[in-house]
């Protein structure tokens, strides 16, 4: 007689492989047949624990800096940078005398912010919108409309409030992640919401089989079982050559409990200097064609799965950018970059980062060094 095997073992699955085998055996119990049925109450636990998991997993692997983010923050970017080169541009040729000693009184204003860009990203969140509070204050505005820079001052501002935006929606989704419940949580409780289903389907299947005799019922009841252990035998196949065991049934080894899965690692960049002839004095002024070392977790560059290719970056302060791809590093691991550093680029402040795809993705992981860095 045909029945599920309510106590079949998921421990060994992967969370990735635990979610889509429960996603697609929830998937071969449509609603409308279990209310037919008889047992849509277990169904429907059995949903909302799959459900709770899903979301679960990937809130665990969905958690990097979107390129949504990327675009908007060298859109604020931009927009500082235009608003203080055009300052400085009135202060040095500007033929108004009028027009200069305003752009010198805005200069002392912006003076203090000039490295917003290259600070974190919440510190350079609070720098900017200081900043423009008190460009658009009464003692400013005059200067500013005087230099033409009202239009450019409220689209700056604007980006750096959308970029606040999608900030604050990254942190709730952070918070979700560190609150809600883990996935060694959520997993056992789908396993046996999944039993109270197949317990249920079974009993329902033996009476029709030895009672009620309903041929649809026979038909729909067996077509939903067979699937169901179709899609288990193959998982357990999977999970079997995967550790090295035989097929279920052939081999009495004991199956070993697989080691847990380690928590996502935040990227970040701990450590940046030149590894030979550094200046002890500055350590983040670099030498150009000189080896540079980068030391942090969850720092590898790796290529999209559709080719994008991932990069170390050297901003300027007019938005140059400069990439060096992975093929022209001499280390590369999560830990340690080694590179040498660009040879073509001009002297000056730049702000570093790393864009690399490691979470399997088309959308970049951006890991920016918070301070500024200077070539020499």
């Amino acid at each position: 007689m045909l029945n599920i095997p309510a106590d079949f073992s998921f421990t060994n699955s992967r969370n990735a492989e635990h979610v889509l085998l429960h996603t697609n055996l929830l998937a071969e119990v449509p609603e409308e047949v279990a209310e037919a049925q008889g047992f849509l109450t277990p169904r429907n636990n059995y949903a909302a624990a799959v459900g709770r998991e899903t979301n679960c997993f990937q809130v665990n692997t969905s958690f990097t800096q979107t390129e949504k983010m990327l675009t908007t923050d060298r859109v604020r970017d931009n927009g500082f940078y235009f608003i203080a080169n055009i300052v400085d541009v009135y202060v040095s040729f500007c033929l108004d005398e009028e027009q200069m000693e305003a752009a010198k009184r805005l200069a002392r204003v912006i003076k203090p912010s000039r490295g917003a860009a290259s600070k974190p990203y919440e510190e350079e969140t609070a720098i900017l919108n200081d900043l423009y509070d008190k460009l658009q204050e009464e003692s400013c505005a005059a200067d500013v409309e005087l230099l033409h820079l009202t239009p450019a001052l409220t689209k700056a501002k604007e980006a750096n409030d959308l970029y606040n935006t999608l900030y604050v929606e990254r942190t709730r989704e952070m918070n979700l992640l560190n609150t809600s419940a883990s996935m060694k949580q959520l997993r056992p409780q789908t396993d046996e919401a999944f039993r109270q289903l197949a317990l249920a389907i079974n009993s329902y299947y033996t009476v029709n089989a030895l009672s009620t005799k309903n041929p649809e019922t026979e038909t729909a009841l067996s077509t939903m079982i067979n699937n169901i252990n179709g899609l288990l035998y193959q998982h357990d196949r999977t999970v079997r050559t995967r550790l090295g065991l035989a097929t279920k049934g052939k081999d009495n080894t004991p199956t070993p409990e697989p080691e847990p899965e380690p928590e996502p690692v935040q990227p970040k960049i701990t450590a940046f200097y030149q590894k030979e002839g550094g200046d002890e004095e500055h350590p983040l002024h670099f030498a150009r064609n000189k080896t540079a070392v980068v030391e942090g977790t969850g720092l590898k560059l790796v290529d999209s799965p559709k080719g994008k290719k991932a990069a170390l970056v050297l901003i300027s302060y007019v938005d140059q950018r400069m990439p060096h791809e992975a093929s022209a590093l001499l280390v590369n691991t999560d830990t340690r970059i080694e590179f040498t550093m660009m040879y073509d680029a001009a002297e000056g402040q730049y702000q570093f980062q790393i864009e690399t795809y490691s979470n399997g993705t088309e959308e970049a992981t951006i890991i920016k060094y918070p301070e500024t860095i200077t070539l020499t």
